[in-house]
């Protein structure tokens, strides 16, 4: 919860700073579904297949042409994969703060269309089941693909998340969740 609260204090610190600097500033909320899997590049994992997940969170976009968007997300995806016989299908609950910087291909007052890209930090709230003698990291850093359209003032996204580092070491495991939003800006 404390991570949270500073998450929410640095957007409104972020919201304060752009409208003294002239910027544009959108605030809003989103939702969507997740399609998580966990690529593997040990020899010992098969079977890997993804499974459907969710994900709430907000956002804030400052800038014109060229923009910086912050989020905090809660998102929940699944995957599932067999290990020395045994199936395994893990979930996640995470919270992820992806940090992108972004370029409006075409704005035109009411209708955006929008590409961004950055890293994101992921933070594990649970424990999920492991196979013995390996477990998951609780943080871990990926990349982020995104591409947007703005239509008023609803939001629609499509967005890759790629792991970096091996969320299970001993599995050589690192996330890769497809995401489709609807959001709303606030503000």
């Amino acid at each position: 919860m404390k991570t949270i609260g500073t998450c929410l204090a640095m957007l409104a610190g972020l919201a304060g700073t752009q409208v003294a600097t002239g910027q544009t500033l959108d605030l809003g909320v989103k939702a969507g579904v997740n399609y998580g899997m966990l690529h593997s590049g040990a020899g010992a994992v098969s079977d890997a297949s993804g499974k459907t997940g969710w994900h709430v969170g907000l956002f804030a976009r400052t800038g014109n042409d060229f923009y910086f968007q912050p989020e905090v997300n809660y998102t929940s995806f699944s995957s599932e994969f067999s290990y020395e016989g045994q199936v395994y299908e893990p979930r996640f609950r995470q919270l992820n703060v992806p940090l992108m910087a972004g370029y409006r291909i075409i704005s035109n007052g009411n209708m955006n269309l929008r590409v961004s890209a950055g890293p994101d930090v992921n933070l594990n709230l649970n424990t999920p089941v492991a196979p013995q003698a390996t477990s998951y990291r609780r943080f871990t850093v990926g990349g982020v693909l995104n591409a947007g359209v703005d239509l008023g003032r609803a939001t629609f996204d499509v967005r890759y998340s790629r792991g970096l580092t091996d969320i299970n070491e001993g599995l050589k495991q690192k996330t890769g969740v497809l995401g489709f939003s609807v959001g709303f800006k606030i503000q």
